[in-house]
């Protein structure tokens, strides 16, 4: 009778060890999962090059959204934003700042 609850026992520890185990796993696992947020606030977010530069950026410097994508020396050369009266524009400028694109097309001023 002694054998049996020893043998009972045995197995009541090795099942108890065999669940901690595999619970311990799938903790570990989870954790090595990437977690991806549902929602992100922030007032703005730069994105950096392996150097450290940064590339292209979002946030509010005029009070309403703005995207801004730099160059490799950090210079502005595409941009798309909301101007103040809530009308989108973007502007596509090469590497002397000259216009290369703008939406909508600006007009040119009509002499008075």
């Amino acid at each position: 009778m002694q054998l049996y609850r020893t043998l009972i026992l045995i197995a009541i520890v090795a099942l108890f060890g065999f669940l901690s185990g595999v619970a311990l796993m799938e903790a570990r696992e989870t954790q090595r999962r990437p977690r991806i947020a549902e929602s992100v606030d922030a007032k703005r977010f730069r994105l950096v090059d392996d150097n450290g530069n940064v590339r292209a950026e979002l946030g509010m410097p005029f009070g309403e959204p703005a995207l801004f994508f730099y160059d490799s020396k950090g210079k502005a050369r595409a941009w798309i934003l909301l101007d103040r009266e809530g009308n989108a524009r973007a502007m596509f400028v090469d590497p002397e700042d000259q216009t290369v694109w703008t939406a909508p097309p600006v007009q040119p001023q009509q002499p008075k």
